[in-house]
């Protein structure tokens, strides 16, 4: 039982192999994962990315529009408060600080 022995231990974020010294549980080595090849062609990756940049595009300028709008649906609110308050006959409030 008095035997130190290294066991190895597979990363689970990365798939690295740890060998860990169960003695004084300290990694000994390591290996570094496996190379995972996308499995696509050149052509096939250029595509994906042409596809990619038009979503992109086309969320940008989904965001222009909403920008847009976004200013012209302001604009028209303050024109109502503004006429709203232009037509109320209330007075601005005054604080008692002010009456003296």
């Amino acid at each position: 039982m008095d035997e130190k022995e290294n066991f190895k231990v597979t990363c689970p974020h990365c798939k690295a192999i740890l060998e860990i010294d169960s003695g004084s549980k300290v990694v000994v080595s390591s290996e570094a994962p496996p190379v995972q090849k996308e499995g696509l062609s050149f052509e096939e990756r250029m595509k994906k990315l042409q596809e990619e940049k038009k979503i992109a595009e086309a969320k940008f300028e989904e965001s222009v529009r909403t920008e847009k709008s976004k200013k012209e649906i302001l604009e028209k609110k303050f024109k109502e408060l503004s006429e709203k308050a232009k037509e109320s006959k209330d007075t601005p409030f005054k604080k008692e600080i002010d009456l003296d």
